[in-house]
């Protein structure tokens, strides 16, 4: 029986012993395969590098409205000396350029007319009578306001310009509010657009812009800031901000109310190293590019510039016929459990830049 027992205890014994061997092998065989697949880089695909160079960069804040003439007007009655009546003569027709001050509608005018003459009849009788200075100076007061009134009933051109439209014919009857006629200015145009007020902290009266019609295709127009509002508009909890952009030139192309879209550039560069966007990983403010070194990607890490959302500009980290990865994602798909080894998304831990 004693026998049996001792017997059990060595076959015991010696499964704990094979078992811890193995284990220990197959454990430390398991660590060196990870640590080792952890530090070895994938071999680069030739068609994801992209070779840094020099070039030139814009910063841009992008923007849309409409083409617009900086001077128009609908003319009506609201500033005049009338209250409405019929219209009498039309002496323009659309497309017709006119002078300033030219007479473009006729309304009827026998009673403001007649108003005027009994006022001024009634002044020069004051005068020939030698009546007291303040009764003389009574009747010249109304007969000027007669006159005014009479003025009122033909409407003349605010400025010189072209007529787009004619709201009225003759023989209408018009209330002080109702358009008679639609006058621009074709001589300088402009768009205001709104930009959000975030990037409305870059832009400043001055700064140029780059401007297409949507109607036109591949044909830029130059413009300049002309104005950024000194208020803010909320709509649907967004809030932007007006700017108005004003062409450097007219072309014949322009029509009042046409769609725009503009790119005003708030900082540019000239002659600096230039990388794909897509190349770079940023952690706080720390950079990095995986730059090709024989046939690995190293982390490299770089000081940028300015971006145009495709390009970023290279200030440090880099010379011009480096070669990088295009996209660095594609060097982060080495392994997955690197993600929790590194701040950045691939895993590779990001050197500072001193």
């Amino acid at each position: 029986m004693r026998k049996k027992k001792w017997f059990l205890w060595i076959i015991v014994i010696l499964i704990l012993g094979t078992g811890s061997f193995f284990g220990f092998n197959y454990w430390q065989s398991k660590s060196e395969t990870e640590a080792n697949s952890g530090n070895q880089s994938k071999s680069v695909d030739l068609a994801s590098v992209f070779e840094v160079k020099l070039g030139n960069l814009k910063k841009t804040v992008p923007a849309s409205g409409f083409l617009q003439p900086v001077n128009s007007i609908n003319l009506n009655l609201q500033s005049s000396e009338t209250t409405g009546g019929t219209v009498e003569k039309i002496l323009v027709h659309i497309g017709e350029f006119v002078k300033q001050g030219q007479e473009l509608v006729h309304l009827k005018d026998k009673e403001e007319r007649l108003n005027y003459l009994k006022a001024k009849n009634e002044y020069e009788l004051a005068k020939i009578n030698g009546s007291p200075s303040l009764t003389q100076e009574e009747k010249k007061l109304a007969m000027d306001l007669a006159l005014e009134k009479l003025n009122a009933r033909t409407i003349q051109a605010p400025f010189s310009g072209k007529i787009i439209k004619i709201y009225v014919e003759e023989g209408d009857n018009i209330e002080k509010t109702d358009d008679l006629i639609y006058l621009i200015d074709e001589t300088a145009y402009e768009i205001e657009v709104s930009v959000s007020e975030v990037d409305c902290m870059d832009i400043e009266v001055g700064q140029e812009a780059e401007v297409e019609l949507d109607i036109l295709d591949n044909e830029v127009f130059s413009g300049k800031v002309a104005e950024v509002a000194d208020y803010a508009i909320a709509e649907s909890n967004v809030v932007t901000v007006p700017v108005t952009i004003r062409m450097d030139e007219v072309s014949k192309s322009f029509k009042p109310g046409f769609s725009a879209s503009a790119e005003i550039i708030v900082s540019s560069v000239e002659n600096v190293l230039l990388v794909p966007v897509t190349s770079v990983s940023t952690t706080g403010r720390d950079s990095v590019v995986l730059k090709v070194e024989g046939d690995k990607a190293v982390p490299t890490p770089v000081k940028t510039g300015i971006s145009d959302s495709y390009y970023l500009e290279v200030t440090e980290g880099l010379k011009e016929g480096d070669k990088i990865i295009v996209n660095n994602y594609q060097m982060n798909t080495a392994d997955n459990s690197n993600n929790n080894r590194g701040p950045n998304r691939g895993g590779f831990p990001i050197p500072m830049m001193r």
